[in-house]
């Protein structure tokens, strides 16, 4: 299939907004012109997480001043404590994180109620990221709507398509919403910018030294989903297949608990190749940032690997396109037709296994790979 490409589309300032009178967007606008810092509730996935940075990155084009605190769980804070428009990361850590660095949910709370922040944005809507709101005791707490509990916003976001006026809207446009709706200013194509640690890229240095790699591919092969994730032995094929016909080194990642999978693939790999399971998230941005192309499936890397503005291909399955393709960088996606998709992706209700994933051929991957590497460097065999 044809890649599909959905650039950000900005519409004018001036188009109506709906929800609400012109002197209440006035008296916002106002206000959130002079507070002097805001809370920014980011809670769950890495995906989202990382597609959070142009809404991030927007608040402080507009008012570079204005303090911007987020409250991320432990997993997550790489993606935003490096970045210059962050001012203080909060940290959660969640029931299952024992020692690590972080407070607890009833210390968090505690904590933000001694804040006071004079605005908080809820970006999460579950259960615990309103307790958040609640607790944040903020003059101005903005939500969707939509979200269930939405009474506890005084200022309530629209529906994202009624705000951009169009159906499909990228998760980065929605994380925006807000933004447009209050007529705030918006870049013309929002940037997604992932920033590196300087001790994370120094130890992957230090390892990419040791084991003879300078220059090399990068392939992510795990997703959340079975519905996402591509077969492991194709994952190896196409390793394979690209190691021989450029001569670059390949090193697969996934995260500790996603070994097997990467066990699965050495065993069957014809060449030599390098298996890492052991980054910390940060490690893993920073061999990331140094890749030739990165090949994964719909996943919180391939989210990464775009805000490190490298070139992707990605190997796509059940999920919705519009909303969570690759956003801002130089991609292929390799993705099937099926008219179930997209569809929520926790199994398949159509087929025995998921087809949509699983039929992608190695081939197809491969070709994808010869589009970007081709266009970086034109004498590609």
């Amino acid at each position: 299939m044809p890649t599909d490409r959905e650039k950000p589309s900005v519409r004018s300032q001036s188009d109506a907004l709906p929800h609400l009178t012109r002197n209440g967007f006035n008296a916002i606008h106002q206000e959130l012109g002079k507070i002097p810092r805001i809370l920014l509730i980011r809670l769950r996935s890495l995906g989202d997480s990382i597609l959070t940075l142009p809404l991030i990155e927007a608040l402080h084009k507009w008012r570079p001043e204005l303090e911007l605190d987020i409250l991320a769980e432990t997993p997550f804070v790489p993606v935003f404590e490096h970045h210059p428009a962050v001012h203080k990361v909060l940290i959660l850590k969640t029931r299952q994180q024992g020692d690590c660095a972080g407070w607890s949910r009833p210390r968090a709370l505690w904590e933000i109620w001694k804040q006071r922040y004079p605005a908080v944005i809820n970006l999460h809507g579950g259960t615990t990221s309103r307790l958040f709101t609640i607790a944040s005791r903020a003059r101005m707490r903005m939500g969707q709507a939509l979200h269930r509990g939405s009474w506890i916003y005084n200022i309530q976001i629209p529906s994202s398509s009624d705000i951009w006026q169009r159906n499909s809207i990228h998760t980065v446009e929605h994380q925006l919403t807000v933004m447009r709706w209050l007529g705030l200013p918006l870049p013309g194509e929002p940037a997604s910018s992932l920033h590196v640690g300087e001790d994370a890229r120094r130890r992957i240095q230090a390892r990419l030294k040791q084991a003879g790699i300078s220059e090399y591919l990068l392939i992510h092969p795990t997703a959340t989903l079975a519905t996402k994730q591509w077969k492991p032995e194709c994952f190896g094929q196409l390793g394979d297949l690209l190691f021989r016909r450029y001569g670059l080194p390949v090193i697969y990642t996934a995260a500790a608990h996603e070994l097997p999978v990467l066990q699965k693939i050495q065993k069957q790999s014809k060449e030599i190749h390098s298996f890492w399971a052991d980054l910390p998230l940060a490690d893993l941005f920073a061999l990331i940032e140094g890749c030739h192309l990165f090949v994964g499936n719909d996943s919180g890397p391939t989210h990464a690997a775009a805000a490190l503005s490298k070139p992707v291909v990605v190997v796509w399955g059940s999920s919705n396109f519009a909303a969570w393709h690759p956003w801002n960088t130089l991609y292929e996606a390799v993705r099937s037709d099926l008219p179930c998709i997209p569809c929520p992706g926790y199994k398949c209700a159509v087929y025995k296994e998921p087809k949509c994933i699983l039929d992608i051929t190695v081939e197809r991957v491969a070709d994808a790979c010869n589009l970007i590497l081709t266009r970086l460097t034109p004498n590609s065999p």
